[in-house]
C-alpha cells in the first residue's frame, strides 16, 4: 500500500474462502455470500470479489486494497499462510473455528485478525491488531411461512463430516433426538461414512434413517420456521473459546426454540433465550418437555429473535469491519512513519512485538 493510499477506503475487496465451489454447503460459503452483500453497502464504491484457493494467481496480479481470508484449517489446502505476500493492501484473517490453532494463527504475517471469540481476540491481539466481531444474519432475515416438507418436531442442520467434529461429540448432543420425530439436513450422514465409528455396534449406525439430504442454500429460514425445536452444538474448540456458530443466529433469528450446548459466553449473552443442555439424556428430557409446552416454546423463541435482530445483523458486522480496516490502516501508517524516522536517523528498526487492544 503506497503512502497516498493510507486512509483511503478500499476500491477492491477480496473475500478468500474455501468451499465456494463445493456442492456441500459450508458455513464459510454462507457467510461470504452475506458478508459480500453488506460490505458492498458499507463500501459502495468498492468492487468485491469472492475467490477460492484456485484464484491465488489472479489475486497476485490484482491491486487488492482489502483481503479477508477464511482459510483457518489445520493445514493446506485449508490454510494459506503466505496470503499477505500476494497482497499489497490490508490482509485480515477471520478466525471462527480451530481455537486449538490460535498460537499458529497468531504467527501468520497478516495485518490483523477478526474473530467471533473475545478470548481469541485477546490472544491474537498480543501480536497483531485484533477485533471481536460476531457472526450474524442478514438484516431482513427472520421467520417465514412454514413449509410442509420441512415440518418435524426436531431438526439439526449441518454436516456429519468428522473433520473438526469429533464423532463422540456429535453422538453426545444428537443421539437423544432419535427417540422423536427427528430430521437431519446436510451431507455425510450415510451408513458407509459412519461405519468405522460403529464397528462394535453396527446396528447403532442409523443416522441415515433421519437424514433428509442437503438443504437448498436459500431454505435455512424455511427449515427453522417449520420445526418445533432446533438442536445445536459446537465443535469442541469452538465451545472452549466461545466461538458461537452460525446456527445460533440463524435459528434464533427465525424465532425457533433452540436447545444448545454450553458454549463459553453464550448463556451470559442470550440468557433465557436459549435452552441449554449438557447433552445425553438431558437433551431427551428437554425435548419432551418443550414439545408439550408450545406457548413456552414460542415465548423463548421470540426472545431470541429480538436479541438477534437488535445485535447480530450484517449491517453492524460490515460497519465493524470498516472500523477495523481503518484502525489497521492507521497502524500501518504509524509503522511506516516509524520506519522512515529510523531510516533517517540511521538507527536499527525495533522488532515488531507491540500488542494491540481488542476492538469490541
Amino acid at each position: 500500500m503506497s503512502k497516498s493510499d493510507f486512509g483511503k477506503s478500499p476500491d477492491t475487496i477480496v473475500l478468500l474462502s474455501p468451499g465456494l465451489n463445493e456442492k456441500q454447503i459450508w458455513g464459510e460459503k454462507l457467510a461470504v455470500r452475506s458478508e459480500a452483500k453488506y460490505l458492498g453497502i458499507e463500501f459502495p464504491d468498492a468492487t468485491i470479489y469472492q475467490f477460492g484457493i484456485e484464484d491465488l494467481e489472479r489475486i497476485a496480479a490484482m491491486k487488492v486494497d482489502l483481503l479477508i481470508s477464511y482459510f483457518t484449517g489445520p493445514r493446506p489446502p485449508w490454510r494459506i499462510d503466505n496470503i499477505a505476500e500476494l497482497v499489497e493492501g490490508v490482509t485480515i484473517l477471520k478466525v471462527v473455528n480451530h481455537g486449538d490453532l490460535l498460537d499458529e494463527f497468531a504467527e501468520l504475517p497478516v495485518d490483523g485478525f477478526i474473530t467471533n471469540s473475545v478470548a481469541a481476540a485477546n490472544l491474537l491481539g498480543k501480536r497483531r491488531p485484533s477485533a471481536y466481531i460476531s457472526l450474524a444474519v442478514e438484516d431482513d432475515y427472520g421467520p417465514v411461512p412454514p413449509q410442509d416438507r420441512y415440518r418435524s418436531d426436531i431438526v439439526f442442520l449441518g454436516s456429519g463430516g468428522r473433520g473438526n467434529k469429533r464423532p463422540a461429540t456429535t453422538q453426545h448432543y444428537l443421539e437423544a433426538a432419535k427417540k422423536f420425530d427427528f430430521a437431519i439436513w446436510g451431507s455425510d450422514w450415510d451408513r458407509d461414512y459412519w461405519a468405522r465409528e460403529y464397528t462394535a455396534n453396527p446396528q447403532g449406525n442409523d443416522w441415515y434413517r433421519f437424514c433428509r439430504g442437503p438443504l437448498a442454500l436459500n431454505d435455512i429460514a424455511a427449515l427453522y420456521s417449520s420445526a418445533k425445536i432446533v438442536l445445536n452444538f459446537h465443535e469442541d474448540s469452538q465451545r472452549q473459546w466461545g466461538m458461537w456458530n452460525n446456527r445460533v443466529f440463524e435459528a434464533l433469528g427465525c424465532g425457533a426454540l433452540m436447545i444448545c450446548d454450553e458454549c463459553e459466553g453464550l448463556r451470559e449473552e442470550f440468557g433465557d433465550a436459549i435452552v441449554f443442555t449438557s447433552g445425553g439424556e438431558e437433551t431427551a428430557r428437554l425435548i419432551a418437555y418443550y414439545l408439550e409446552h408450545p406457548e413456552e416454546r414460542r415465548r423463548i423463541g421470540e426472545l431470541g429473535r429480538r436479541i438477534v435482530k437488535d445485535r447480530y445483523v450484517y449491517s453492524r458486522w460490515a460497519r465493524a469491519v470498516h472500523e477495523f480496516h481503518d484502525r489497521v490502516v492507521s497502524e500501518k501508517r504509524r509503522k511506516a512513519r516509524s520506519r522512515e524516522s529510523i531510516s533517517e536517523s540511521g538507527a536499527s528498526e525495533p522488532a515488531d512485538t507491540e500488542s494491540s487492544e481488542v476492538a469490541e
